[in-house]
């Protein structure tokens, strides 16, 4: 559980594009079912209440049954296809934001289709060996109130840490190299000295409107094996 938590995961489905054509097809089917029943009535039952009572004949009923059908799993594999794989990858140096960079995180959508951010937020713990008593809050929080806490520990924005603003609407770069995606993070080696966690929760949306999160152990607390991002 611990280690499953940092995987990708589909946290809600588009009701535009699955749940309302689900809702109809059960409707169908039901109806269905009901025309069927009917039809092995004898007339003068089926001329009675509440069997006179029809939506749609028989045959009509099993063409949209049939349509339907289609389009859920035409949507199901769509969203098998186009789903985006949020994968990050972590590098000492190549930062184009931290002259003296340890560690440089990038972002990147290793899926077949768009990835767009919906939300993102931040989670922070200090070192016990940070000198300065910062201001840090716990669990999570929004991208200012993450670069406020990371000035509270004596941290400057030019020399020690560098963390992108993505704001709702922005575009994952799609590729498969880590290195080609976007800087999310830059740190110094004053920086990983004092902080002892720094997470990063995103939540993305694809073509179907499904929303992803995958949240990223940016900065890992000691005593703790990386794992290498699925892809």
């Amino acid at each position: 559980m611990e280690e499953s938590r940092w995987e990708q995961r589909r946290v809600s489905v588009s009701g535009r594009t699955l749940r309302w054509p689900r809702a109809l097809l059960a409707f169908a089917l039901v109806d269905l079912v009901w025309e069927i029943i009917k039809s092995n009535l004898d007339a003068d039952v089926r001329d009675g209440w509440p069997w006179r009572l029809t939506v749609l004949d028989a045959s009509t009923c099993a063409a949209v049954v049939a349509l339907l059908t289609g389009i859920v799993l035409t949507r199901t594999q769509l969203s098998q296809t186009m789903r985006p794989i949020l994968s990050w990858s972590a590098v000492a140096g190549n930062s184009d934001r931290l002259d003296d960079s340890r560690r440089t995180v990038y972002l990147i959508n290793a899926g077949g289709g768009r990835s767009v951010v919906h939300s993102v937020a931040y989670r922070i713990r200090s070192s016990a060996r940070c000198p300065v008593p910062g201001v840090v809050p716990p669990g999570w929080m929004p991208w200012q109130t993450a670069v406020d806490s990371l000035a509270s520990l004596g941290l400057d924005w030019n020399e020690d840490v560098f963390l992108l603003h993505l704001g709702k609407g922005a575009a994952i770069p799609m590729t498969n190299t880590g290195t080609d995606g976007m800087e999310l993070l830059a740190l110094g080696h004053k920086a990983l000295e004092r902080l002892a966690a720094l997470d990063v929760r995103i939540q993305v949306e694809d073509v179907l409107g499904d929303v992803y999160e995958r949240q990223l152990q940016c900065v890992r607390p000691a005593g703790t094996s990386s794992r290498p991002s699925r892809r």
